[in-house]
């Protein structure tokens, strides 16, 4: 077709346009982006494995038990923050419905146990392989069901209704496989009378609007400093005080249907079978005395022959109550202190006299890792006991109390043994000759599984890769097969769980949850390394883009979390957790460069220490090609909203920051009397008292330094997360010192935001915060645009945080469909 240019304005037109065109493409301004965004839809969808409710194979290795994590959200209580009107457990594990799954080690093939729009959860195969008992809610009240490999049929038993808290308190079978513990309601005691024992939950006085099915339903309350007014939405309303749930724990008899009640009334939380099955030991979790958001515990021991009953320990330090073992002979109990409060030391308690010993006093190093959860573990003949502390695997004679360390890898820490969550013992196919450890490459690129010769310490690597392997409850083995199952993720690929044969050396997935990732190209990790200006040596996982090239400077987020070591995630899924509110290969997959820093804090130096680390790794990122030095944003959850506030009031370099669940209120001082113990020796990190250490808690105060903050600030929040005291204070300091801020209060959610439609919102809104106040052009997908290796400016920007009456929330993109696989 001719064009018809005789027109002289067409013409003078139609040369305006190719000179601009010309000269866009000389001067590289050819907008691109860096690859299709994982779509929101799919992104806030995802199954995964849930990592707190334990593996197990059956005897003959051929059945693997566990539990999948769905992106359906259960319906929180109307009175309760812990469980929902059904009874199943929301504060501990989160509010996802749960399916308890079994698979073929061989097949693949699969079984859901519990109905279709019931959870299901925590199945333990019996140890007779022909059955598996688990948790469901179906038919409206958590119970205890059975499930038959013969028939493939479960059953409930009736009455009963289970009081879990923890996905770990599974039930504990006897070994005729006829009997078993579990934890249940009292007596008479409905599940809406349990429920209605918590006060009120905080936030019930908020209004929030009346939305359609599937539709956020969030109160938004903005401030902008350039506008005229501001929006009054109506504060949450006083808190609650919540307590414990008391339960009974019980004996189930299936050939007799019988149920014997153990414990009464009382907070039960773990318990086992002594290996005679002649006593049931259990922990009772009491109030620490010390408003620290800690808790001590009870040691009680009881008869099943008699009944009776005595306590062996009181006042216990533990981080959940599990740290504890029997010894084979069913004579002692080992248990290690741990937790914020515990000093990492092994305590044996003696049933004949009761008296209490404490092993290896000053010789050895704290068994406590972590936030504890790991028992001690002994040898088959309750000679020696076994437990990691300080990255290596250390024995203790029992008889004199004398340890020694058995093995320790260069360049490696040792993460546990492998055992077989219920058992006391460590796992050993050769009569205890050979175990066999999990272990993480220094710096987190590796994990591995070795085999250790407990008689001289040698050890082999028997499996190495560039992947993170989850400990705890993530272990179990077969000794019918000599298999071991673990569970593993990557960069770009979520948590699933794996066999490894132990004669062959070979490695088989044995669970295939998520596969609705396939079709899409995630972004993929690495370390980089800085030191700090006092010549300590961090490092950081950065998580790139798909189709990132050299050179090219990207928009950077930094995840931070004071006291992590941020660059062991580099193999970690999205680096930060699976759930769907922290997918950070959301913001890769849109151009983003996402940085995890190493963080180590000093007691009482958290905010100095956070400047004096994470800064630097910024730095570094940007002298080594990587990040756009005028494009900084910076997030945080939980202790993370506590440490973005303290980055954002000592500098001004972060364009925007994000904050969620943020329970720890800006001003210590007035946070430290209803947290006493988390400041003086938890997490907070004061090393003591307000009024041994005021200058600490003066200079670790953000409050204190809010009016020098010019980073504009978004909140995202729930309603039942604590009492929205602190959440209420940042705002409202920040409404005061004329400070941009945009806090979103979520309806029915906890301390992470999971209810799907909130999630979606809270996703969009975030993305939307940060093209705006990074200055970024995105496209219709919400992908930034690329100019000659830099982001495309936006083209007019407006002002995000406005006044008056909200707009409504973006509704989700809809995803592009995967073809049927």
């Amino acid at each position: 077709m001719a064009l018809n240019v005789s027109n002289p304005v067409t013409l003078i037109k139609l040369l305006v346009a190719c000179s601009a065109l010309l000269a866009s493409r000389s001067a590289g301004q050819v907008g691109t982006t860096l690859g299709e965004p994982l779509p929101l839809e799919l992104a806030v969808s995802l199954r995964a494995h849930n990592g707190r409710s334990p593996i197990n194979l059956s005897p003959d290795g051929e059945w693997l038990a566990h539990t999948i994590q769905t992106a359906e959200r259960i319906p929180r209580d109307s009175v309760s923050r812990r469980y929902s009107a059904t009874g199943f457990p929301l504060a501990a594990e989160g509010d996802a419905r749960m399916e308890a799954t079994i698979s073929n080690a061989r097949t693949g093939g699969v079984v859901r146990l519990g109905g279709e729009d019931s959870s299901s959860w925590a199945p333990v195969w019996a140890p007779d392989g022909d059955r598996v008992a688990f948790y469901s809610d179906e038919g409206g009240t958590a119970g205890l069901w059975i499930w038959e490999l013969p028939t493939r049929r479960s059953t409930r038993f009736p009455e009963l209704i289970v009081r879990p808290f923890f996905f770990f308190e599974t039930v504990q079978w006897t070994s005729d496989a006829q009997r078993l513990l579990v934890k249940v309601l009292p007596g008479g005691v409905s599940i809406a009378q349990a429920n209605a024992r918590e006060a009120a939950s905080p936030g019930q006085g908020a209004r929030f609007p009346s939305v359609a099915a599937g539709e956020p339903s969030v109160l938004v309350r903005r401030f902008d400093p350039g506008a005229t007014g501001t929006d009054a939405t109506r504060s949450p309303g006083a808190p609650g005080k919540p307590s414990w749930d008391e339960v009974d724990l019980v004996m189930v008899d299936l050939k007799t249907r019988g149920v014997t009640r153990l414990a009464e009334r009382t907070q039960v939380r773990s318990y086992a079978w002594s290996p005679d099955e002649k006593y049931v030991a259990y922990t009772v979790m009491k109030a620490s005395g010390e408003n620290s958001r800690l808790a001590n515990y009870d040691l009680v021991v009881q008869e099943i022959a008699t009944g009776a009953r005595r306590t062996l320990g009181t006042d216990l330090r533990m981080a959940y109550g599990i740290e504890w073992s029997w010894s084979p002979d069913s004579r002692t109990i080992a248990v290690i202190s741990s937790g914020p409060l515990g000093s990492g030391e092994v305590v044996l308690f003696t049933l004949a006299d009761g008296r209490a010993r404490q092993l290896a006093a000053g010789a050895v190093p704290s068994f406590d890792q972590d936030e504890g959860e790991y028992p001690p573990l002994w040898d088959r003949d309750g000679e020696h006991l076994y437990a990691v502390g300080e990255g290596a695997l250390w024995r203790i004679q029992v008889a004199s109390g004398h340890g020694a360390r058995v093995a320790q890898i260069p360049g490696w820490k040792i993460r546990s043994a492998v055992w077989r969550h219920g058992q006391p013992t460590i796992w050993s196919r050769d009569g205890g000759r050979t175990a066999w450890l999990v272990a993480r490459e220094d710096g987190g690129a590796r994990s591995g599984i070795f085999a250790v010769d407990l008689g001289t310490g040698e050890h082999h690597a028997v499996l190495q890769e560039p992947r993170t392997y989850a400990a705890v409850f993530n272990l179990a083995a077969s000794d019918a097969t000599g298999e071991i199952a673990f569970v593993s993720t990557g960069q770009q690929q979520l948590a699933e769980v794996w066999l490894f044969d132990t004669k062959t050396g070979e490695t088989r997935q044995a669970s295939r949850i998520n596969q609705a990732l396939d079709r899409y190209e995630l972004g993929s990790a690495r370390t980089i390394d800085w030191r700090t200006a006092d010549g300590q040596a961090l490092r950081g996982a950065l998580l790139l883009p798909p189709g990132y090239q050299p050179g090219m400077r990207l928009p950077l987020v930094v995840w931070v979390y004071g006291g992590s070591m941020g660059s062991t995630a580099v193999n970690r899924f999205g680096l930060v957790v699976h759930g769907p509110s922290f997918n950070l290969q959301i913001l890769a997959t849109r151009g983003y460069a996402v940085l995890f820093p190493d963080a180590p804090v000093r007691t009482g130096m958290a905010m100095a220490d956070l400047l004096r680390t994470v800064m630097p790794g910024v730095d570094a990122a940007i002298e080594q090609g990587y990040a756009d030095p005028d494009r900084l944003a910076v997030m945080g959850q939980s202790y993370g909203a506590y440490c973005t506030l303290g980055l954002i009031t000592q500098t001004t370099r972060f364009k925007a920051a994000v904050i969620t669940a943020a329970v720890q209120h800006p001003d210590l001082f007035a946070d430290y009397v209803r947290a006493i113990g988390f400041y003086e020796r938890g997490q907070g990190n004061m090393g003591g008292s307000i009024w041994e250490h005021r200058d600490r808690y003066l200079d670790n105060s953000p409050l204190l330094r809010f009016d020098r903050i010019e980073t504009p600030l978004l909140i995202g929040q729930g309603e039942l997360d604590g009492d929205l005291v602190p959440t209420e204070a940042i705002f409202a300091a920040l409404q005061r010192l004329e400070k941009p801020v945009e806090y979103r209060l979520y309806e029915g959610e906890g301390h992470v935001i999971t209810r799907k439609p909130n999630v979606l919102d809270f996703w969009q809104r975030r993305l939307e915060f940060l093209a705006e106040h990074l200055d970024v052009k995105v496209d219709s997908k919400g992908a930034v645009i690329f100019d000659a290796g830099r982001a495309r400016a936006a083209a007019s920007r407006t002002l995000g945080l406005v006044t008056g009456t909200p707009s409504a929330p973006s509704p989700p993109r809809s995803p592009r469909r995967s073809p049927p696989r």
